[in-house]
Protein backbone atom coordinates (compact mmCIF):
# COMPACT_ATOMS: atom_id res chain seq x y z
CA UNK A 1 0.00 0.00 0.00
CA UNK A 2 3.01 2.22 0.38
CA UNK A 3 3.92 1.78 -2.85
CA UNK A 4 1.21 3.50 -4.28
CA UNK A 5 -0.66 0.45 -5.34
CA UNK A 6 -4.68 0.94 -4.87
CA UNK A 7 -5.94 -1.65 -2.93
CA UNK A 8 -9.96 -1.78 -2.43
CA UNK A 9 -10.51 -1.74 1.32
CA UNK A 10 -13.71 -1.42 3.59
CA UNK A 11 -14.15 -0.31 7.16
CA UNK A 12 -14.20 -3.70 8.56
CA UNK A 13 -11.67 -5.25 6.64
CA UNK A 14 -9.11 -2.26 7.27
CA UNK A 15 -9.44 -2.65 11.37
CA UNK A 16 -8.78 -6.37 11.32
CA UNK A 17 -5.91 -6.53 8.16
CA UNK A 18 -4.35 -2.98 8.71
CA UNK A 19 -1.09 -2.04 9.85
CA UNK A 20 -1.37 0.00 13.25
CA UNK A 21 0.31 3.67 12.01
CA UNK A 22 2.31 3.66 15.30
CA UNK A 23 4.17 -0.10 14.60
CA UNK A 24 4.88 1.11 10.87
CA UNK A 25 6.27 4.35 11.82
CA UNK A 26 8.60 2.31 14.22
CA UNK A 27 9.41 -0.29 10.96
CA UNK A 28 9.34 2.28 8.53
CA UNK A 29 9.06 5.72 9.59
CA UNK A 30 10.82 7.82 6.59
CA UNK A 31 8.04 5.71 4.01
CA UNK A 32 4.97 5.99 6.48
CA UNK A 33 5.55 9.59 6.55
CA UNK A 34 5.55 9.81 2.62
CA UNK A 35 2.96 8.15 2.19
CA UNK A 36 0.82 9.96 4.59
CA UNK A 37 2.22 12.92 2.82
CA UNK A 38 1.01 11.25 -0.35
CA UNK A 39 -2.30 10.60 0.97
CA UNK A 40 -3.33 13.93 2.17
CA UNK A 41 -1.81 15.66 -1.15
CA UNK A 42 -3.94 13.07 -2.92
CA UNK A 43 -7.06 14.01 -1.11
CA UNK A 44 -5.79 17.74 -1.62
CA UNK A 45 -6.02 17.50 -5.19
CA UNK A 46 -9.23 15.80 -5.72
CA UNK A 47 -11.49 17.47 -2.98
CA UNK A 48 -12.65 20.60 -5.45
CA UNK A 49 -11.92 23.37 -2.46
CA UNK A 50 -11.18 27.11 -2.86
CA UNK A 51 -9.00 27.07 0.77
CA UNK A 52 -7.09 23.86 1.09
CA UNK A 53 -3.43 23.04 2.23
CA UNK A 54 -0.90 24.23 -0.13
CA UNK A 55 2.40 24.80 1.56
CA UNK A 56 4.68 22.04 2.61
CA UNK A 57 4.75 23.08 6.25
CA UNK A 58 0.99 22.80 6.21
CA UNK A 59 1.45 19.34 4.83
CA UNK A 60 4.04 18.43 7.48
CA UNK A 61 1.79 19.65 10.28
CA UNK A 62 -1.48 18.03 8.99
CA UNK A 63 0.56 14.66 8.95
CA UNK A 64 2.14 15.45 12.20
CA UNK A 65 -1.60 16.34 13.85
CA UNK A 66 -2.87 13.04 12.46
CA UNK A 67 -0.22 10.66 13.76
CA UNK A 68 0.09 12.70 17.32
CA UNK A 69 -3.78 12.56 17.23
CA UNK A 70 -4.92 9.17 16.28
CA UNK A 71 -1.82 6.86 17.18
CA UNK A 72 -4.56 3.86 17.40
CA UNK A 73 -5.87 4.22 13.70
CA UNK A 74 -4.26 1.76 11.63
CA UNK A 75 -2.70 2.69 7.43
CA UNK A 76 -5.70 1.77 5.73
CA UNK A 77 -8.75 2.99 8.01
CA UNK A 78 -6.41 6.23 7.05
CA UNK A 79 -7.34 5.85 3.16
CA UNK A 80 -11.03 4.75 3.97
CA UNK A 81 -11.64 7.75 5.44
CA UNK A 82 -10.10 9.83 3.15
CA UNK A 83 -12.15 8.20 0.68
CA UNK A 84 -15.65 8.53 2.54
CA UNK A 85 -14.32 12.05 2.32
CA UNK A 86 -14.19 12.17 -1.52
CA UNK A 87 -17.62 10.76 -1.37
CA UNK A 88 -19.20 13.29 0.93
CA UNK A 89 -19.60 10.72 3.87
CA UNK A 90 -18.06 12.12 6.55
CA UNK A 91 -17.98 15.88 7.08
CA UNK A 92 -19.44 18.37 4.81
CA UNK A 93 -16.82 20.76 3.37
CA UNK A 94 -18.05 24.44 2.36
CA UNK A 95 -14.71 25.08 -0.09
CA UNK A 96 -12.84 24.43 2.58
CA UNK A 97 -10.16 21.46 3.29
CA UNK A 98 -7.53 22.19 5.89
CA UNK A 99 -6.14 20.48 9.09
CA UNK A 100 -9.20 21.45 11.01
CA UNK A 101 -11.72 19.74 8.48
CA UNK A 102 -9.33 16.86 7.84
CA UNK A 103 -8.94 16.04 11.44
CA UNK A 104 -12.67 16.49 12.65
CA UNK A 105 -13.06 13.63 9.53
CA UNK A 106 -11.22 11.09 11.09
CA UNK A 107 -12.86 11.82 14.30
CA UNK A 108 -16.04 11.40 12.92
CA UNK A 109 -14.83 8.22 11.37
CA UNK A 110 -13.60 6.88 14.41
CA UNK A 111 -16.95 7.80 16.30
CA UNK A 112 -19.34 6.39 13.44
CA UNK A 113 -17.37 4.00 11.83
CA UNK A 114 -14.81 2.48 13.72
CA UNK A 115 -16.43 2.18 16.99
CA UNK A 116 -18.90 -0.12 16.23
CA UNK A 117 -16.16 -2.38 14.23
CA UNK A 118 -14.47 -2.62 18.02
CA UNK A 119 -17.73 -3.56 19.61
CA UNK A 120 -18.50 -6.00 17.27
CA UNK A 121 -14.97 -7.48 17.23
CA UNK A 122 -15.06 -7.11 21.43
CA UNK A 123 -18.41 -9.33 21.66
CA UNK A 124 -16.83 -11.82 19.13
CA UNK A 125 -13.95 -12.49 21.63
CA UNK A 126 -15.80 -12.38 24.39
CA UNK A 127 -18.97 -13.93 23.59
CA UNK A 128 -20.20 -15.11 27.21
CA UNK A 129 -18.66 -13.16 29.81
CA UNK A 130 -14.81 -12.69 30.37
CA UNK A 131 -14.04 -16.13 32.19
CA UNK A 132 -15.39 -18.12 28.93
CA UNK A 133 -12.69 -17.78 26.52
CA UNK A 134 -10.22 -19.05 28.56
CA UNK A 135 -12.57 -21.27 29.90
CA UNK A 136 -12.33 -20.40 32.87
CA UNK A 137 -16.46 -20.21 33.71
CA UNK A 138 -16.46 -24.02 34.41
CA UNK A 139 -13.18 -24.00 36.55
CA UNK A 140 -14.76 -21.27 39.04
CA UNK A 141 -17.83 -23.63 39.50
CA UNK A 142 -16.04 -26.34 41.08
CA UNK A 143 -14.07 -24.47 43.20
CA UNK A 144 -14.70 -24.09 46.88
CA UNK A 145 -14.55 -21.58 49.02
CA UNK A 146 -12.30 -21.99 51.95
CA UNK A 147 -12.28 -19.70 55.02
CA UNK A 148 -8.61 -18.16 55.43
CA UNK A 149 -7.08 -17.60 58.92
CA UNK A 150 -5.29 -14.48 58.49
CA UNK A 151 -1.62 -15.14 58.86
CA UNK A 152 -0.28 -11.78 59.41
CA UNK A 153 2.86 -10.21 61.13
CA UNK A 154 1.77 -10.61 64.57
CA UNK A 155 0.84 -14.32 63.63
CA UNK A 156 4.68 -15.25 62.17
CA UNK A 157 6.03 -13.54 65.43
CA UNK A 158 3.99 -15.38 67.58
CA UNK A 159 5.27 -18.93 65.82
CA UNK A 160 8.30 -17.68 65.93
CA UNK A 161 8.50 -16.95 69.87
CA UNK A 162 6.47 -20.66 70.35
CA UNK A 163 9.41 -22.20 68.18
CA UNK A 164 12.19 -20.89 69.55
CA UNK A 165 11.29 -20.21 73.12
CA UNK A 166 8.58 -22.57 74.22
CA UNK A 167 6.38 -21.56 77.27
CA UNK A 168 7.28 -17.97 76.42
CA UNK A 169 3.36 -17.24 76.71
CA UNK A 170 3.09 -18.52 80.12
CA UNK A 171 5.55 -16.71 82.00
CA UNK A 172 4.54 -13.70 79.85
CA UNK A 173 0.67 -13.71 81.18
CA UNK A 174 2.04 -14.33 84.39
CA UNK A 175 3.98 -10.86 84.80
CA UNK A 176 1.05 -9.39 83.65
CA UNK A 177 -1.29 -10.35 85.94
Amino acid sequence: MYKGDRVELGPVMAWHEGTNIRTSLKHAPQETRAWLVMEVAKLCRDVEANKTLKTDEEFAFTCRAILDEFPAMKAEEIRVAFDMIRMGKLVKLYERLKTAEILEALRQYEGEVRAPILEDYKKEEFPEGPLEPLGLGELAKTLKDVERTHYGSGRRVKDYWDRKFPGWRDEYTEQSS
